[in-house]
């Protein structure tokens, strides 16, 4: 399933850093990206103002990952519709936003919604998941019978 995400709602409910912040962008697509890389899930990702090409260029390259800006004179909410509306399957699509007005609109449009504290709770879910494996993943200690025999013949003389 598709997560549509209205970024700079989900960065003032959830974001280290304030919305004005750059950091705030660059830390949750990290945190979605890491979703997505587990997931293997499309996102978009809306923020409002203007567009920031540094951040589309990076993350361009990422499959199945795409940052939207709205175009002069227009707010994230407009970019927010015009995907769905464009959509061949909004059914499909899961809206992340905690702004009633376009939950309330899309769920008219047969999208589904996550209040963005909801999906903050999945993203560190996913996260948590993440650093198991990882964890799991490290190569693990062992010794050479050479050391093992060492060990045991300086533990057996004390």
């Amino acid at each position: 399933m598709p997560y549509l995400i209205d970024g700079n709602n989900l960065i003032g409910q959830t974001g280290s850093f304030g919305l004005k912040d750059k950091r705030s962008r660059l830390e949750l697509l990290g945190r979605l990206w890491t979703f997505q890389q587990a997931t293997r899930a499309r996102v978009w990702v809306v923020f409002d103002g203007p567009a920031d090409p540094g951040l589309s260029a990076e993350c361009s390259r990422w499959k199945k990952f795409q940052v939207l800006f709205p175009e002069e004179g227009q707010r994230a909410d407009d970019v927010i519709t015009r995907v769905i509306n464009q959509n061949r399957q909004p059914r499909t699509i899961i809206l992340v936003t905690s702004d009633r007005d376009l939950r309330l609109k899309a769920k008219a449009m047969g999208v589904k919604t996550l209040s963005s504290p909801e999906f903050d709770r999945q993203l560190k879910k996913v996260a948590r998941e993440r650093k198991k494996e990882a964890e799991l993943k490290k190569p693990g200690f062992r010794t050479s019978p050479l050391e093992t025999e060492l060990w045991l013949e300086t533990l057996s003389k004390k």
